[in-house]
């Protein structure tokens, strides 16, 4: 598995419905897993807590035939620009 995966989500699943102050009526959610990715989004995967069937798995994520996106122009997650750098941010 790739070391350089970032926690991008959550894995939800509704469990029923409650009401908000207002008297609302709003789902309720209960998560079971994150979904991990590399920086330009070209791995995804998931991790699934621990279950009743055992530990918790990872699933990878695989693109279907022709509809995997072009993530090569985009920047990495948290990537800051490099002209908004200036030597006074560098702290060595």
């Amino acid at each position: 598995m790739s070391n350089n995966l970032q926690k991008v989500g959550r894995l939800m699943v509704k469990n029923g419905t409650y009401k908000d102050e207002t008297g609302k009526e709003k789902n309720r959610y209960h998560e079971i897993g994150i979904v991990l990715a590399t920086p330009h989004h070209s791995q995804i995967t998931i991790k699934l807590h621990a279950n009743g069937f055992g530990e918790g798995m990872f699933a990878n994520v695989f693109y279907d035939e022709g509809k995997k996106p072009n993530f090569a122009d985009k920047e990495p997650l948290g990537a800051t620009p490099a002209d908004d750098i200036t030597p006074e941010d560098i702290p060595f």
